[in-house]
């Protein structure tokens, strides 16, 4: 359950507010504008928890940047139609409320990745591997089945 203080959204609504008041299954918030609204907690989610699952912010920690460089070369090495079909599936991704979606060239080497990961069905580990010298498939080699693939796809 939510408490006085806590910031709330309603995904539906795309409404975000602090709670200040509740009054059984019914809780109130105020937005940003003053405006006062209500809403049953069942239809409520905290905003951390939503921003956690659906925020776009890159980790600014040097943790999260220790493979930046093998990414950003991966995604050299990648044909630009492989990085199109990432681009392609990017722009498709369905929008969440209250999310503004970052551009292409807004994305981390890694994010980029993902999305061609998931347009080409193949696992962003299997993409770093093949970029090694002496892979077992080389990265020419996965980069053509899977403009091969794509190809089938397209056919009618």
């Amino acid at each position: 359950m939510f408490n006085v203080g806590d910031t709330v959204r309603n995904v539906t609504a795309n409404v975000v507010g602090v709670v200040v008041e509740l009054d059984g299954d019914t809780v109130y918030l105020e937005q940003s504008n003053g405006c006062e609204v209500d809403f049953d907690a069942s239809s409520l989610v905290l905003e951390n928890d939503f921003q956690a699952k659906h925020g776009t912010d890159v980790r600014k920690d040097a943790g999260s940047r220790e493979n930046d460089a093998v990414y950003s070369a991966l995604i050299d090495n990648l044909y630009p139609a492989i990085v199109q079909l990432g681009q392609t599936a990017h722009a498709n991704e369905p929008r969440v409320s209250g999310i503004v979606p970052k551009g292409w060239h807004a994305l981390s080497s890694l994010q980029k990745l993902n999305a061609i990961s998931k347009a080409a069905n193949i696992p962003v580990k299997t993409w770093l591997d093949s970029n090694q010298s002496g892979a077992n498939t080389n990265i020419g080699t996965l980069q053509l089945s899977v403009l091969a693939a794509a190809s089938k796809k397209a056919r009618p």
